[in-house]
């Protein structure tokens, strides 16, 4: 069931079944709104994995630029499960503060890194495939954390 079918049906709820607000609990403070405001967390929000944002510049055989990230943080702002999502190059655009051709620019990199697989559909936009880019990510974390096991192990001996 689609968020705008499940917001509709909250909606057609008579006033008096709704349950009550319930008291702040301690986890509340992880809250998107503890960590930004209230106001801007009712505009929605786009979950992106940490390692995503601590990593993108470093992975392997390329890295991507802020732009390129920044694309790819977008496009996750359509991605609801595991499909591929399909905004358009004019939507992309516009909500980076872009032209469509630096948005068609960001895309065709992405794919050139095979990074992205765009999905070309007759009369209707693209599909963006990302799970190339998920891997690759997946592996870099992956030789990060072998990496600093590795060092870990290698102490250096107390001198005398």
């Amino acid at each position: 069931m689609s968020i705008r079918a499940l917001s509709s049906e909250k909606k057609a709820l008579p006033r008096a079944r709704m349950a009550p607000v319930a008291a702040p609990q301690k986890s509340d403070k992880y809250r998107v709104s503890a960590r930004w405001s209230e106001k801007l967390a009712k505009g929605g929000f786009v979950p992106v994995v940490q390692d995503f944002l601590e990593h993108y510049h470093a992975l392997k055989p390329y890295n991507l630029t802020h732009s390129e990230a920044m694309f790819v943080i977008h496009l996750i702002r359509y991605k609801w499960d595991e499909s591929a999502p399909y905004p358009g190059y004019k939507a992309l655009a516009k909500q980076m503060g872009v032209s469509h051709k630096s948005a068609r620019r960001y895309a065709q990199s992405l794919e050139q890194k095979r990074y992205l697989r765009r999905q070309v559909r007759v009369g209707q936009t693209n599909r963006f495939d990302l799970n190339a880019l998920i891997v690759a990510l997946e592996r870099h974390v992956a030789e990060v954390a072998r990496a600093k096991a590795a060092a870990s192990k290698i102490r250096p001996e107390a001198s005398s």
